[in-house]
């Protein structure tokens, strides 16, 4: 595994970690807190890195 390679497998593993945590999040907010559209924004965010992270 050349340097690239190491560098965007390790890319992957973090946004997945975020990924998770966003969503644990997401799901112990309450429904009532504005707090709730900036996670399920930035879930999005890190859903589509991750994405094109797969993709490359």
């Amino acid at each position: 595994m050349n340097a690239k390679e190491l560098e965007r497998e390790t890319l992957r593993k973090l946004a997945e970690k975020a990924l998770k945590e966003l969503e644990e999040a997401y799901r112990r907010t309450p429904d009532t807190d504005n707090g709730k559209a900036y996670l399920f924004r930035g879930k999005e965010r890190v859903r589509l890195m991750l994405d094109i992270l797969k993709e490359g």
